[in-house]
């Protein structure tokens, strides 16, 4: 009887310590859970000059050079660092480099006052400044990665009923009231939607593809007349000339600013018809019948006065500052295409805007990416300046353009990423470039 029951208070210890240490295993695996297996990510910001690397040590292999006020996912912990996501890149921050919380939202916060006056309603089927700004936000806040084309497809759909359910909201995609206020601010009352309310019988009748944008039921609607535009060009001029030829009723596609072969044949067909040369190219002659004598009196190149920028002493990165969208002119070639400026410390890093602009590129360097510098002149905000690029992919992408990185866009002594140095190439095409008008 001694003897069982000595054996039961054994068995019963032994129990008792099994659970012990298998508690005691539960609690270590959770004291060890990699960083990698956190599932929620909090927003920080970098609060200075900050290298992302590899692995949580400071020998570890550098991904990435981050500047000050830069926008990260903290992922988790490793002792005195910080895991972190940054674009494509994942890697360690120490702690004490990273902002968390209110400072960043805050940070966010101002990146998207940045943008502008708040946009109006907002439908899916919609293509319009206002969508592109809205992406741009959802981009700033997190919800976002695709392309900034200001398209309101299923990408940009899937991201606002994202940022609704985290913000309580209804979570029907839609960009309404409650939604713009709760991004911007305060919701524009001059809507440019162009899609009927969800659930209304016209919603029921139409389809996204079957509206028209951008018309006008007068040239002098349109206001001043544009600068020369030709295949290839983008822009606003683009747009002024696909509304003036639709409404003269030689031209039936989309009013987008993209000077395509639609608009080289409708420009062909009003030049065969008024017995103009038929070379597609919307020059001072044919700006000048379509707008009237008062039009395109001189050469558009003489509208801009090219400008010099250092780097430093003219704060080039308040000039042109992060996710701003510009026209790009290559001096040699001519050919345009357009940028985003996506980071950059001692010189611009820069994305090409679209599929079709990386295709520009690539032919302007002879059909494939190369590190050469060339000569280029950047408009943006009504301003020309003078500037030198590579066209190598390297780096960091967040736009979805046929471009596996980034290009380096160097202004009169900017320095390169990996010597710190002035770049006597990409000065003297920056010195080239500023011969050169637009």
């Amino acid at each position: 009887m001694f003897c069982t029951n000595a054996m039961n208070s054994v068995q019963n210890a032994a129990k008792r310590l099994l659970c012990l240490l298998m508690t005691l295993a539960v609690m270590m695996s959770v004291i060890v859970l990699p960083a990698s297996a956190l599932a929620d990510s909090t927003p920080g910001t970098t609060n200075a000059k900050v290298v992302l690397r590899k692995e949580a040590d400071k020998d570890s292999k550098a991904l990435q050079t981050l500047p000050e006020g830069e926008e990260v996912n903290i992922l988790g912990t490793k002792g005195s660092w910080y895991k972190v996501g940054y674009g494509s890149y994942s890697g360690y921050i120490m702690k004490k480099y990273i902002t968390k919380g209110a400072a960043a939202a805050s940070r966010s916060a101002e990146k998207i006052k940045a943008l502008g006056s708040a946009p109006g309603i907002m439908r899916v089927g919609d293509e319009t400044s206002d969508v592109l700004k809205l992406q741009k936000a959802l981009n700033i806040l997190g919800y976002y990665d695709g392309k900034l084309d200001g398209k309101y497809g299923d990408g940009t759909t899937e991201a606002v009923k994202k940022y609704q359910k985290a913000n309580d909201l209804e979570a029907d995609g839609y960009a309404g009231w409650s939604t713009v206020t709760a991004i911007f601010g305060s919701c524009s009352s001059n809507t440019l939607t162009t899609q009927p309310e969800p659930g209304s019988k016209e919603a029921a009748s139409t389809t996204s593809s079957s509206s028209k944008k951008n018309t006008v039921s007068s040239i002098a609607e349109i206001g001043s007349a544009p600068a020369k535009c030709e295949l290839g060009d983008r822009g606003n001029d683009v747009i002024k000339i696909q509304q003036a030829l639709e409404y003269l009723g030689y031209y039936d596609g989309v009013i987008d600013g993209k000077y395509g072969n639609a608009t080289v044949a409708a420009v062909k067909a009003f030049q065969t018809k008024r017995g103009m040369k038929a070379d597609g190219i919307a020059g001072e002659s044919t700006i000048r019948v379509i707008f009237g004598e008062s039009a395109a009196s001189s050469p558009s190149s003489s509208k801009y006065k090219t400008e010099v920028l250092d780097w430093y002493k003219d704060n080039v990165s308040r000039v042109i500052p992060k996710n701003a969208r510009f026209t790009v002119k290559d001096v040699a070639t001519g050919k345009t295409f357009q940028m985003v400026r996506w980071s950059g410390v001692d010189h611009m890093d820069a994305e090409p805007y679209s599929d079709e602009d990386t295709a520009t590129i690539k032919s302007i360097y002879g059909g494939s990416f190369s590190w050469r510098r060339r000569a280029i002149l950047i408009l943006y905000n009504g301003h020309v300046y003078a500037a030198s690029m590579n066209g190598m992919p390297h780096g960091t992408t967040t736009i979805n353009n046929d471009f596996d990185g980034h290009l380096c866009i160097h202004f009169k002594n900017s320095k390169t990423h990996g010597s710190d140095k002035i770049d006597p190439d990409h000065q003297d095409a920056v010195e080239k470039a500023s011969k050169a008008t637009w």
